[in-house]
């Protein structure tokens, strides 16, 4: 139930399914020094099958700490079913006052800062590609996963949900990067690409980056890693383009 993406770092997926166009709504599962970790929670559309995946991957353990990109429902709504509101699993969120984001008894994360948690090291960074203001996304220091809420997505078919980008023929579809980005990160239309495009420079150039694990889309493989930021630029550059005002 769980999809191997590097030595330590698993994936459990679930979709949405958007008229035979599916969505993921995703969460990482860690095998750190001192315990697992989980990145997100998942959705609680999806409660009943998210939970048992992690209870099989853990032995009946769960989790040993959580860490939060931003609360929202897709990716925080199955904190207390999964033992977050409890004193046996550590919460880490992200925004500058988790207590106003339901999140009362969570471990503040500072987004330029890292942590260590449950012996693995991870930083925290501010998004380019968000969908709120309270995001953050989370580097792996153990593997160099970069795990990325809400950018880096993509869409898929049916029967392609457990695919890493190295299983699709030529890497993620250009057109489904697009679609995406376009559907769920609408302030594209109103940014210069070549800005975020230069933040993103910035971020692969500080940290090393050996897999990029989207919340809303297929993992990338390291061997991927530049053809999908190709195919990023080129879907928010035609997004700029379709939306500019003449």
């Amino acid at each position: 139930m769980t999809v191997p993406v590097t030595p330590t770092v698993e994936w459990i997926n679930q979709c949405y399914d958007h008229e035979g166009r599916h969505e993921h709504v995703s969460l990482y599962l860690l095998r750190a020094p001192e315990g697992t970790v989980l990145v997100d929670s998942g959705s609680f559309y999806h409660r009943e099958e998210i939970t048992a995946a992690v209870d099989e991957a853990t032995g009946g353990d769960g989790p040993d700490a959580i860490v939060l990109s931003h609360s929202d429902y897709p990716h925080a709504a199955n904190v207390s079913p999964l033992g977050g509101d409890t004193e046996d699993v550590e919460l880490v969120a992200s925004s500058a006052s988790p207590a106003q984001q339901g999140l009362p008894d969570a471990r503040k994360c500072d987004i330029g800062g890292s942590l260590t948690i449950r012996g693995r090291e991870f930083s925290f960074i501010d998004p380019p590609l968000a969908d709120r203001s309270h995001t953050t996304w989370i580097y792996d220091h153990g593997d160099g996963v970069l795990f990325t809420a809400d950018g880096f997505g993509n869409y898929h078919d049916p029967g392609q949900c457990d695919h890493l980008s190295g299983d699709f023929p030529d890497g993620t579809p250009a057109e489904a990067v697009y679609e995406y980005h376009r559907d769920n990160l609408v302030w594209l239309r109103y940014v210069a690409p070549e800005k975020v495009e230069r933040t993103l420079d910035d971020i692969f150039a500080e940290f090393d980056v050996r897999a990029v694990a989207p919340i809303h889309g297929n993992p990338i493989e390291a061997a991927d890693l530049d053809g999908y930021r190709d195919r990023l630029g080129e879907a928010m550059r035609r997004i700029a383009d379709e939306y500019a005002v003449a």
